[in-house]
This record gives structure tokens, C-alpha cells and sequence, in this order.
């Protein structure tokens, strides 16, 4: 019975309350597709980082991420392989050799990270192929080939096909060097690839390094879906004496921007949640004021205070789960359309890949975020109902029914 005449009280005035419920519709449509937004950049940069950088999950000689000594290699790489490739969440594998050393070109010389891959198994995991805006992926050239990041080339000053020399100790600690051919340049949002690294093959490189087919690392990239910090855990019990890592500990920076975007989308639900409350306030104090005659007659006729304080609360719900379901289900299919469609920002494409994100974006909204709006429009609705209850049953009914 209250809640029917919660009810017909917020379509007393139809003008009034479809204001407030369509303030709600836009302010919970803007807070879902601001969430959404937001979160197509934290995980472009998170996807872009993964796809192109530090891969899923990484597996290392424990004492070598700590000098770089390719001394210490991964006693049983094959056998890690063959695991990997037989696990059902793993997609891709890559072995790699890794040693830092100098980089010379006629002109200019700088430090460098020197990566041996397989080029068939490196292009699946970090997709380096797809990153190549001139020349070809390890082809094209005479002698060893070397892929340079575009800012690495221009701080040598190098193009296709030109000379350069990679210096470093060998497994002996003996200095050598070994000359390569410039066979392609890489266009990579990653620093680390774009300015830091040098790519030859694996082969190569070993030979300079002397240490036949080991391997520094091993990284492995994973289907949708999966928990890489237990599949980790799971292959650090089958290889006790190697250091497996998933991207969690390989890259601290992307756990924090995971956090900080998590509390920025609180941040932005209370804001948005505080200007819905003002409104909502408003309405029903105004509600209240023009019903003070109505209110004293309820509680002079015996209606208990708490009845009355219900009322206005289950009035003040039915005005905001009228417009919630609403601006959420406009929220949903918005960036249901964006996240497939995808929001092109190739006008800033420069700046946008200088800090490691995609020119396009997709919205997207995980379920947990939907449960954290609606329980914040309830929590919010509920609080902003409080004072207009509050002021309700402080009336005094005598007062109530003579000051109208």
C-alpha cells in the first residue's frame, strides 16, 4: 500500500519528475561510457605493453635478470617448451638470447639491449613483424640482419641496409664484435623497442656469444581468459630451480596504472553520484514543501512518523530506479557500438603512440563496474532521501495543517 502511494506522489507532478529522472538517464549513460573510456586506455596501453614488450609471462635462470650475465642460461629450455606448448592456456612461445652491449654506426654509438630471436616464434608472441614501417622482417639484406627502432636509427643516423657494429663480451668475458646489416625499421610505441633494443637472430648471436643453443629467456603469450598469475605459479612448480614471472611482477608500472585507473573511475562515480544527489535533494524537499498539509493530516490521523519517513525514501527510489535502468541500458549498447566500432583518434595518433597507446580506442566496461554503479545509485538515492524524510516527520501536525 506505501509503496502505491510512493508511487502515484512521484507522478503528481509528470513534468517535474521526468526532469529528474531524465537527469538521472544522462548522468548514469555519462558515467558508464566515461568508465568505458577510461578504460580503453588503460588497456591499450596494458595490451599494447603485452603484445609487443613483456609477453604474459616470462621465464629466466634466477641470477640472470639480476647483472645480465649470459652465463646464466635456463638449464632446460626444450623441456620448458614442450610444457608450455601442451598447456591449454598458452597460445604462443618464443626463446630468446639477450645480452647488453655497445652499437655503432659510422657516425654515432650508443648502449643497446641486444635480442637473439627466432623469427617465425617471435613474430606470434610480440607480433615484431607487424611493427616493421620499412624494409622486411630479417630479409633483404647480405650478411647478418639487425631491426632497429625508428628513434635507435636516427640517433645513429642509419637506414636500410646500412652498417652497423654490435660489441659485447662473450661467454668467456672476452670483448667481440660482430657486424650486421640494417634489414628493417620497427615503428613501436614501447620505448624499450623504439630507442633500446636491437633485434638479430638468435642464431647469430649465440655464435658471437659462444654459447651454442641456450637460451636467456623464454616468453609465452596466453589465450583470453586466463588467470596468468596461477598459470605462473603452476609452471614455476613444474620448473622449481628457473624464475617464472607473469606480466604482474615483469612490469610494475601496468599494475599501478591499473590501480590508479581503478580509483580514478571511483573518483569520477562519486562526482557524477554527488551531482545527481544535489538534484535529487532538490526534487523531493521541493515534494515535501508543497505536501505539508497532507503530511500533517497523515500523522494527525495516526499514520506513525516512520511510515511517513518510508514514504518519501521509497518515493525518492522509485525516481531513481526509474531513470538507472535506463541510462544504464543507453550506456551498455553506446559502448557495445564503440567497442566494436572503435573510437579513431588518428589525428593524434604521434602523441598518443609517444606514450604507448593505440590511435584507435574500444570502449569497454567490465560487469563488476556495473554492479559498482547501481550499487552507488542506490546508496546514493537512499542518502539524498534522508533529509527530505527527515524534515517530513519533523513536522508537528497542528503547525503542518494551519501553515497552509
Amino acid at each position: 500500500m506505501l509503496a502505491i502511494l510512493a508511487w502515484r506522489n512521484v507522478w503528481r507532478h509528470k513534468g517535474r519528475s521526468a526532469v529528474v529522472i531524465g537527469a538521472m538517464v544522462v548522468g548514469i549513460w555519462s558515467l558508464t561510457f566515461g568508465a568505458a573510456f577510461m578504460n580503453s586506455f588503460l588497456l591499450s596501453y596494458i595490451e599494447t605493453s603485452i603484445r609487443h614488450d613483456v609477453s604474459n609471462g616470462q621465464i629466466h635462470h634466477p641470477e640472470f635478470t639480476k647483472d645480465f650475465d649470459i652465463k646464466f642460461t635456463i638449464a632446460e629450455p626444450e623441456r620448458i617448451v614442450r610444457f608450455l606448448e601442451e598447456n591449454e592456456s598458452v597460445a604462443h612461445v618464443a626463446r630468446r638470447s639477450i645480452v647488453n652491449g655497445m652499437i655503432a654506426s659510422s657516425r654515432q654509438a650508443t648502449g643497446v639491449k641486444i635480442v637473439g630471436v627466432e623469427p617465425a616464434e617471435e613474430s606470434r608472441v610480440t607480433l615484431l613483424d607487424s611493427l616493421i614501417s620499412e624494409g622486411s622482417y630479417f630479409e633483404g639484406v647480405t650478411g647478418h640482419p639487425v631491426l632497429l627502432g625508428r628513434r635507435l636509427s636516427e640517433k645513429l643516423k642509419v637506414g636500410l641496409k646500412s652498417k652497423i657494429v654490435l660489441t659485447f663480451q662473450d661467454v668467456e668475458g672476452n670483448i667481440t664484435a660482430g657486424s650486421f646489416r640494417v634489414a628493417g625499421i620497427l615503428d613501436a610505441s614501447s620505448t624499450t623497442i623504439d630507442e633500446g633494443s636491437a633485434f638479430v637472430l638468435r642464431e647469430d648471436l649465440n655464435r658471437l656469444l659462444g654459447i651454442r643453443d641456450a637460451v636467456h629467456e623464454i616468453a609465452y603469450t596466453t589465450f583470453p581468459g586466463t588467470e596468468d598469475d596461477v598459470l605462473a605459479s603452476q609452471v614455476q612448480a613444474a620448473f622449481p630451480n628457473e624464475m617464472v614471472r607473469s606480466w604482474h611482477d615483469l612490469s610494475p608500472l601496468l599494475v599501478f596504472m591499473e590501480q590508479w585507473m581503478g580509483a580514478i573511475l571511483q573518483m569520477l562515480i562519486v562526482i557524477i553520484m554527488l551531482a545527481l544527489a544535489f538534484g535529487i535533494v532538490n526534487t523531493m524537499l521541493m515534494a515535501v514543501l508543497e505536501r505539508v498539509r497532507e503530511v500533517g493530516v497523515m500523522i494527525a490521523l495516526g499514520t506513525r512518523r516512520g511510515r511517513v519517513f518510508l514514504m518519501i525514501v521509497i518515493e525518492t527510489l522509485f525516481l531513481s530506479t526509474a531513470g538507472g535502468p535506463v541510462g544504464l541500458l543507453a550506456g551498455y549498447l553506446t559502448i557495445s557500438w564503440l567497442g566494436k566500432r572503435g573510437i579513431d583518434l588518428s589525428d593524434y595518433s604521434e602523441g598518443l603512440k609517444s606514450i604507448g597507446y593505440e590511435s584507435v580506442l574500444h570502449p569497454q566496461l567490465f560487469p563488476s563496474d556495473y554492479v559498482t554503479i547501481v550499487i552507488g545509485v542506490l546508496i546514493t538515492a537512499i542518502l539524498a532521501s534522508l533529509y527530505p524524510a527527515w524534515k517530513a516527520i519533523r513536522m508537528q501536525p497542528v503547525d503542518a495543517i494551519r501553515g497552509v
